[in-house]
């Protein structure tokens, strides 16, 4: 008797889709099972159950879709409000964007209109709404001043004072910094 009671043995998992043994990935949510015969079969099995958000605090209000409560939740694009019932009930709180006073052009593109989005971490930049065909993006509000340096019309505020406003040229070839006195 050679081997022993408790000798471990090793039983590779197969594929469900072509039958090839399954090796462990690492990948930018974590390790997972991948089919050795990739790129032909594109079998993945997650090692970790992860959750899409987490959930930061309960709150009292409720979802006027289901009726369950509200949670203040941390997801891959920031935080928001959404409903517990969560995925039955897709419910999520949208806050009323203020739209700026004027439309703008987009100066690189010419073809869109400069709109109000919010980053990650929930600060509002400006875009054309042209994406992805048009990647230009401001990072304060527009504008309608012209740049002393090069002429462009718009520009973005910088920086206020009770004398004068200093704007932030949106050509990106110029960024030209300039100051504009307030007329009393």
């Amino acid at each position: 008797m050679t081997e022993t009671l408790f000798q471990h043995r090793k039983q590779p998992e197969i594929c469900p889709q072509c039958g090839s043994p399954l090796h462990i990935r690492q990948g930018k949510k974590g390790l997972f099972l991948g089919c050795s015969a990739y790129p032909q079969c594109d079998y993945l099995k997650p090692l970790q159950v992860q959750s899409e958000h987490k959930i930061l605090k309960q709150l009292t209000e409720v979802c006027p879709h289901c009726g369950r409560p509200l949670q203040v939740k941390q997801g891959s694009f920031g935080i928001f409000i959404g409903c517990s019932g969560y995925p039955d009930c897709h419910f999520i709180v949208q806050e009323k964007q203020d739209e700026p006073e004027q439309s703008f052009a987009c100066p690189e593109c010419g073809k869109g209109q400069l709109v109000a989005r919010r980053g990650r971490q929930g600060k509002t930049f400006y875009a054309c709404n042209q994406f992805p065909r048009c990647k230009f993006t401001l990072a304060g509000q527009p504008y309608q001043v012209s740049c002393p340096n090069c002429g462009a019309n718009i520009s973005s505020l910088k920086k206020s004072s009770e004398t004068h406003r200093t704007f932030v040229c949106a050509n990106r070839l110029c960024k030209h910094i300039f100051d504009v006195e307030i007329a009393d």
